[in-house]
């Protein structure tokens, strides 16, 4: 595995990523998402904490569906169109791909990502909310929880076709921001219901540690501790995620 091979296929790949039209289109509705918090702040009377809720649970939500829809096909479309082949002969180790994908497909989210919070950080400026620094940091966790799931399904998308990826990483989606919830919820029932629900709790990631948007809009006191361990959080997740993948790859006939 060499750095200069990694880097060339990160690059390779962000290039192809950010060529695709449907991004543009998604990207775009995001923007058009995030701009009905001008409608919404007449609504509201300029309800500031309101608008600022809106608008950075529409740049998740539409940030998480550009992921998901990059990354369902990121390894399977090479594998497919067998352009895996040209690649590994140049030569560049499965690890060389697995990473230069993973960092490109990557690079691309927080691109994305980063536009949208442009957009919504101006909506929150006009509205004379000033430069929402806390909201900010909200989408800097986003972008962790984003490395997270490039890494998920570069992984899925290895072992899976793109509609498995996309249905697999929903799931995990899913349970790993509500799973906290329904460990309180089970604690009255006991039984297997409840032994289930806690071993499905430590063996899926915690996906709301990532998750301070309610935090930041109600002005409840942060601290960088929190983020360094969701950063390493994150990173051990992604870590262990494409070394499966790379594992699945290396031993797979292609």
């Amino acid at each position: 595995m060499t750095v200069h091979n990694v880097f060339v296929i990160t690059k390779n790949t962000f290039k192809e990523t950010i060529r695709d039209r449907i991004l543009y289109g998604l990207v775009a509705f995001g923007a058009l998402f995030i701009l009905l918090d001008l409608f919404l702040a007449k609504l509201s009377l300029g309800d500031m904490v309101m608008i600022k809720s809106f608008g950075l649970a529409g740049v998740y939500l539409i940030g998480t569906i550009i992921t998901v829809f990059l990354g369902a096909s990121i390894i399977y479309r090479e594998v497919e169109k067998r352009t895996l082949y040209f690649v590994l002969s140049k030569p560049a180790s499965y690890g060389d791909v697995i990473l230069g994908k993973f960092f490109g497909l990557y690079g691309a989210a927080i691109l994305t990502v980063l536009l949208m919070a442009a957009v919504y950080l101006g909506v929150v400026l006009y509205q004379g909310g000033g430069f929402d620094a806390r909201g900010f940091v909200a989408i800097l966790y986003q972008l962790l929880e984003a490395g997270f799931f490039v890494a998920l399904l570069t992984f899925l998308s290895a072992i899976s076709t793109p509609l498995t990826s996309t249905i697999a990483a929903a799931l995990i989606l899913f349970s790993g921001h509500f799973m906290s919830t329904a460990v309180e919820n089970v604690k009255r029932i006991g039984g297997f219901t409840k032994t289930f629900i806690d071993a499905a709790y430590y063996l899926l990631p915690n996906l709301e540690k990532f998750n301070v948007r309610n935090v930041v809009v109600h002005h409840v006191p942060l601290s960088l501790e929190p983020f360094i361990l969701s950063a390493a959080y994150a990173a051990f997740y992604a870590a262990v995620l494409l070394y499966f993948a790379y594992a699945f790859l290396k031993r797979k006939e292609l």
